[in-house]
């Protein structure tokens, strides 16, 4: 995000405890075992991030998870159709050691499952940073599940470095896609550079198919739904936020942020849809 706000030390280690909390907490909240780069480069704006996060989480009730497996659902039906990726189990358990595999399909789980959350949140956010609100249906619902799945631990969200040669096969196809940053779901398969080629060289060939406008289209929309019906409305006060050091060229620069990061989120559920399916489709484990 480019902003490096003066703090004194002690004002400065106060806030860090702060955001690693509401972190925390949104990882918990959101039963995720990372948290989203775009979300995470909110931390540059901790007072925006508390409050949105404050304005967020009383929604994340069964409505919230409800609209992150119809989500999921779509996406799913959309890779299928579109990108129409192999099964690449057999090719995965020759390819990797044991270890190595169930790393990956549990990443690919974990993904699946992050993408769509994140989805709405970055969604809902970029919205509450345009000074847009979300008026709710003001139905009361009993909190979604809580907690980090114990399956997802040890893994390890976007790697901050890939190798040169997954490097630019992520920039190939972040520009094939027409996007200006990369998809996260995408450098999280970087990690294995083999895989990567083949998912890059699939997305490519979708990126061509007259169906993936249409899609993301689709996703948006089904995004823009499930958020009209949460039951909590969703604003942020302003003038408190303001008198708290968030001054309006601020906010637009979070709402600049967002709205960038926001237009990639289609083809990161896509591309996390996509890496589930390679792998076979595997339940997601019964904890969730």
């Amino acid at each position: 995000m480019g902003i490096s706000p003066a703090r004194s030390a002690s004002s400065h280690h106060s806030e860090e405890a702060i955001l690693g909390a509401v972190l925390d907490d949104l990882r918990s909240t959101l039963r995720v075992g990372w948290v989203e780069p775009a979300l995470r480069a909110l931390t540059a704006e901790p007072i925006f991030l508390a409050a949105a996060w404050s304005a967020t989480r009383p929604n994340v009730t069964r409505s919230f998870a409800a609209g992150a497996d119809r989500l999921q659902r779509a996406a799913v039906e959309a890779a299928r159709r579109i990108v129409r990726p192999p099964d690449l189990s057999d090719w995965i358990r020759t390819e990797f050691s044991g270890i190595e595999r169930e790393r990956i399909t549990r990443t690919a789980q974990a993904m699946h499952h992050a993408a769509a959350r994140t989805y709405l949140v970055v969604q809902a956010w970029a919205m509450l940073a345009r000074r847009q609100a979300i008026p709710g249906t003001g139905r009361e619902e009993p909190p979604a599940k809580r907690g980090i799945p114990s399956w997802q631990e040890g893994l390890v969200g976007t790697p901050r470095a890939l190798s040169e040669g997954a490097e630019a096969l992520v920039d190939d196809a972040t520009v094939a896609l027409g996007l200006s940053a990369s998809p996260s779901a995408l450098r999280v398969a970087g990690r294995w550079p083999h895989y990567l080629e083949l998912l890059a060289g699939d997305l490519r060939s979708a990126a061509g198919n007259a169906g993936w406008n249409s899609t993301v289209i689709m996703l948006r929309r089904t995004v823009a739904e499930v958020l009209r019906g949460l039951p909590h409305p969703m604003d942020l006060q302003w003038d408190v936020l303001e008198r708290r050091g968030l001054t309006d060229d601020r906010r637009v620069t979070v709402a600049d942020h967002l709205t960038a990061a926001t237009s990639a989120m289609p083809a990161n559920v896509l591309i996390a849809a996509t890496i589930w399916v390679t792998v076979g489709g595997p339940d997601i484990p019964a904890e969730f």
